[in-house]
């Protein structure tokens, strides 16, 4: 009677062991496995942008069925092309640079998207860190991909900003600090890869450092918003003021110059307001009286998530989500957002090649929201 007990308990202690020797060999292998997928790009045959969708549009409805909020934002647009939805390009090849020379990237990682006048621009970084950075130019009424920008170095891109007074694109970025750079509307309308075969020149840069990164932006009221993207933690948002001649209005870094052993320039841009926001952000976006903040990370559901916009003098700036009107769920891997007019754009990193096979849903597209649902849909605060 007792070897036959002994013998039950000798095969379950055995039956637990195989268990959990296959499960933690899953999880080692599946841990390698998405280290490769991040770490290298696939190898191509292709030499120019590929700008096919990785998914169709239907694949797409059917794979929001969580998502009521999106499925009534792709029926708002139904009269549009792709129910106003725009492909990504490059998500499977992209024309750039590599130290210098003409090269394809097959692991961009779309991050940011912003409207500029009668284009759509989609920035995107390669996961690699070996290839530069790009900003795709799609025709905003006809969906149609244009052309790529290539910039000069390996940024992360995070956001991408327009300010209408001036025709200046506001881009995120970081070498040795964080920075606010730009081009102008002529620079972008006049760029050709193909005839250059160089990356294109900033109008401005602007090294930040009263910030730790520039992770992304967003243009409002004659301001320029920059935030930077913190995991464990709330982090802030700094207010720049933009001047006449379209650049950030500097000031004296004597204040400063002890933080930096006397290494700062003798004029900086120095923040005229400083608000906390939650962690995890990763884009922001203004309408004409609301502030929307994106948060995501990891495998989790991303929040959209509306304040009021709080005055200069308010004591209170604090954009953090127990302060929210309303926070409302979207799929994981939301990045940048942005607001033209009555209509909200939204990208994600899911479709990525470092991401695309264990992200549900994996997003292929820009989606369009109308900025008047974003409220309604969202959990009151």
């Amino acid at each position: 009677m007792k070897s036959t007990k002994l013998r039950g308990i000798m095969k379950w202690v055995y039956g637990c062991l195989v268990f959990l020797i296959t499960a933690g060999a899953l999880c080692l292998w599946t841990y390698f496995a998405v280290q490769f997928w991040q770490s290298n790009e696939p190898r191509t045959s292709k030499k120019e942008t590929v700008v096919e969708p990785l998914h169709s549009l239907k694949a797409l409805e059917s794979s929001l069925f969580y998502y009521p909020f999106l499925q009534k934002s792709l029926k708002s647009y139904r009269d549009e092309k792709d129910n106003g939805t725009y492909v990504i390009p490059g998500l499977k090849v992209t024309r750039t640079m590599r130290a210098g020379t003409d090269d394809v990237c097959t692991n961009m990682v779309p991050q940011s998207v912003c409207v500029v006048k009668d284009y759509l621009l989609i920035g995107a970084y390669c996961h690699t860190k070996t290839h530069y950075s790009v900003i795709y130019v799609l025709d905003k009424r006809s969906h149609e991909y244009l052309k790529t920008i290539v910039l000069p170095g390996r940024h992360h891109v995070g956001g991408i900003a327009y300010d209408r007074l001036h025709e200046m694109i506001w881009i995120s970025c970081y070498d040795k600090r964080a920075q606010a750079n730009a081009i102008t509307l002529q620079q972008l309308e006049g760029y050709n890869y193909s005839l250059s075969k160089r990356p294109i020149a900033f109008y401005e840069v602007t090294d930040l450092y009263t910030i730790p990164k520039d992770s992304f932006l967003a243009c409002y009221n004659g301001y320029l918003y920059v935030g930077y993207f913190q995991i464990h933690n709330d982090s802030v948002l700094q207010k720049f003021e933009i001047g006449r001649d379209g650049k950030l209005i500097k000031q004296s870094s004597a204040p400063y110059q002890q933080s930096y052993d006397g290494m700062m320039p003798p004029e900086i841009a120095v923040p005229v307001n400083v608000a906390t926001i939650s962690g995890k952000v990763q884009g922001l976006a203004f309408s004409q009286y609301r502030m929307y903040i994106t948060e995501s990370y990891g495998v989790m559901q991303s929040k959209l998530v509306m304040f009021p916009i709080k005055e200069d003098e308010d004591s209170d700036q604090n954009y953090t989500n127990q302060n929210a009107i309303s926070i409302l769920s979207m799929p994981q891997k939301l990045e940048q957002i942005t607001v033209d007019g009555e209509d909200m754009y939204s990208i994600y990193e899911s479709a990525s090649y470092s991401y695309r096979y264990y992200s549900f849903p994996s997003i292929d597209r820009v989606i369009k929201m109308r900025v008047s649902e974003v409220g309604q849909f969202g959990r009151q605060k």
